[in-house]
């Protein structure tokens, strides 16, 4: 398969994420949230941010049947999701994810959340996600930008 990398930021594509698409030789963004999907004015401004790169903005269940049907095996791919629960529900369709990339989970107004670095603010629900998908095999990282270097989640959070 030629998804090489799945990463959670909630701006999407952006210059930071746009960056690591560069640096990754990436064809093609499957971004992964289906409100978003259901929005054409921001999956147009995802579609310029992607830097000539293909998207396709779809539901958990969508991006299951795309990956699954090996119409991307051919191109260099990234899974971006918006949410953590987007993540969740990918696995929870039974789908398997070796790492996630954390680049951005945003300050939420209205949310009790603790900041860890510039750009990871966590809510309890956000840790029991967490759990959930360390429980399911997959190592949660951060990393903001490709001169970052990466770093274990669970060394920074205590979920």
């Amino acid at each position: 398969m030629a998804i090489v990398q799945y990463r959670l930021d909630g701006r999407m594509l952006h210059g930071q994420v746009s960056a690591f698409g560069k640096n990754l030789n990436i064809e093609e963004f499957v971004v992964v949230n289906e409100k978003t999907a259901n929005d054409p004015t921001q999956v147009m401004l995802l579609e310029i941010a992607a830097l000539g790169a293909d998207v396709d903005v779809m539901s958990p269940e969508d991006a299951l049947d795309l990956i699954e049907s090996g119409d991307i095996d051919d191109l260099r791919s990234m899974v971006v999701f918006k949410e953590i629960n987007d993540v969740v529900e990918l696995v929870k369709l039974g789908y398997k994810i070796d790492e996630l990339v954390i680049s951005g989970m945003y300050k939420k107004e209205g949310t009790e959340q603790v900041k860890y670095e510039a750009s990871l603010f966590v809510s309890e629900a956000d840790k029991e996600a967490f759990r959930y998908l360390d429980s399911q095999g997959v190592e949660l990282s951060h990393q903001i930008a490709p001169e970052y270097p990466k770093k274990s989640v669970k060394s920074l959070v205590k979920y």
